[in-house]
């Protein structure tokens, strides 16, 4: 039996939701941003991680493809919907997280 046939599966499942996790991700961060308001030497970087840990928890409840996604797929799941959100340029994004965003 192929050792890796369910985790294929499990791909299959998240990349079929992944546009629709970035859609809520970003309506979600919009409502993040207009919700809490930071003191502006807080960088991008700290307000993506305090958004992430609550994100992550949604995106598995309410995506059960993603119930067992790993932390990365889920960071680019929220770092998308950053972007899609239009609050901050990609460039802003990939510097505060130090890792360039795929297309």
């Amino acid at each position: 039996m192929w050792p890796f046939r369910n985790r294929a599966k499990e791909a299959e499942d998240a990349i079929a939701v992944f546009d629709d996790a970035v859609a809520v991700a970003a309506e979600k961060w919009l409502y993040f941003t207009k919700t809490l308001v930071f003191k502006e030497d807080v960088p991008l970087a700290q307000r993506i991680h305090l958004f992430s840990n609550p994100m992550f928890e949604g995106l598995r409840n309410n995506f059960p493809a993603l119930a067992k996604a790993p932390p990365a797929l889920l960071l680019l799941i929220v770092a998308k919907g950053v972007q899609r959100s239009g609050t901050h340029t990609r460039a802003q994004i990939e510097q505060a997280l130090g890792a360039p965003l795929p297309n």
